[in-house]
């Protein structure tokens, strides 16, 4: 059983592409095999990623095992075996000689030579596991399946959102909320691959754990700055660009529903890079005219209206503004404003 202090994170594969993977060579000191389910220890070549063997698909889809972790080839990170370059933290990719841990044989497609890293950093003045997408390709982070297809690039997502988020629950539960004492149930999308990151708990060790983060961010600092450097960005993390592309544009994950109107409905969300929570208003579409002129007028009449919406709350002192598309596209228009509950005295700067 692994010490509470030193383990950061079990990684447990979904499906048997992933597990294959994790059984490559490189990754065998530090992987556990199942307990139960499956025998298969011989572990596969990094010469090719082929696909799994043939099976009868209706008992997969009739074995409840799948869900057990037990039954998986399962990975840990621990400060028993830190990463080969500190300053950028644990590497995921293709390449044996700078990845920590092997995501799949050389130019295997959909995964980068150095796809990710998950490391600690500061923010919002909180130590926080985070990944880091270094990919070409890109990654995606699910919170309790919220965001599987926001697929970003050079992005940043905080794996232990609940301490930025803090301890309180976040009201109601409502589809994709945390169950249990908070926890998100966190997944890491890679093109072809899936696995689950279950964070240690540190109940019994929380102190010495603390201690192990402090030495790990303060040798990260001073390592060798020619492997790259660890930006500790604290709360400058909390100003995104002002001029994202859609792989880089903030990811929200819905914590719970605070109300609607004649116009819209909205929502308490988390963004995933800076832990800052917001009030989201997503405008309903209309029932639309069947009339192509009549459907014309009142599309512009809808455009009008929250246009003049905008215009209004932005110049309260209070809300900034971000639309995830332009105000041409009335079915994706929306826009997020600062929660009133997390204002600060000196008003957040937020544009996507």
């Amino acid at each position: 059983m692994e010490e509470d202090d030193v383990l950061i994170a079990t990684l447990i594969p979904v499906d048997d592409d992933t597990d294959r993977e994790f059984r490559l060579g490189p990754n065998k000191a530090r992987c556990l095999p199942p307990t139960r389910g499956r025998f298969d220890e011989e572990g596969p070549t990094l010469s090719s990623r082929d696909p799994t063997p043939a099976c009868d698909l209706s008992q997969i889809q009739n074995d409840d095992s799948r869900d057990d972790p037990e039954r998986w080839h399962r990975l840990l990170l621990n400060f028993k075996k830190p990463p080969k370059d500190p300053a950028k933290g644990y590497a995921f990719g293709t390449d044996e000689r700078k990845c920590d841990i092997l995501l799949g044989p050389s130019r295997a497609r959909g995964t980068s030579r150095v796809h990710f890293h998950i490391t600690f950093d500061v923010i919002r003045g909180k130590r926080c596991l985070v990944l880091r997408d270094s990919s070409t390709w890109g990654t995606a982070v699910s919170y309790s399946g919220q965001a599987e297809h926001e697929v970003r690039h050079k992005f940043t997502w905080i794996l232990n959102l609940k301490e930025i988020e803090g301890e309180k629950g976040v009201g109601e539960k409502g589809e994709g909320e945390k169950e249990g004492k908070g926890e998100w149930k966190l997944k890491v999308h890679v093109r072809g691959l899936e696995f689950k990151v279950e964070l240690a708990s540190h109940q019994t060790s929380k102190v010495d754990y603390e201690e192990k983060v402090t030495n790990f961010l303060k040798f990260s600092r001073t390592a060798d700055p020619a492997m790259g450097g660890l930006s500790l960005n604290d709360d400058k993390t909390e100003k995104p660009s002002q001029s994202l592309t859609p792989g880089q544009r903030p990811v929200y994950i819905h914590l719970n529903y605070l109300g609607k109107g004649s116009f819209g409905q909205v929502d308490k969300v988390i963004d995933v890079s800076t832990g800052a929570i917001y009030a989201r208003k997503t405008f309903f579409e209309p029932r639309w005219r069947k009339d192509e002129e009549r459907r014309r007028r009142q599309r512009e009449e809808r455009l009008d209206q929250i246009r003049r919406e905008i215009r209004i709350m932005r110049e309260h002192p209070h809300v900034s503004m971000t639309t995830r598309a332009g105000e041409t596209d009335i079915n994706h228009l929306g826009r997020t404003i600062s929660s009133q509950s997390s204002i600060p005295k000196k008003t957040r700067s937020f544009s996507s």
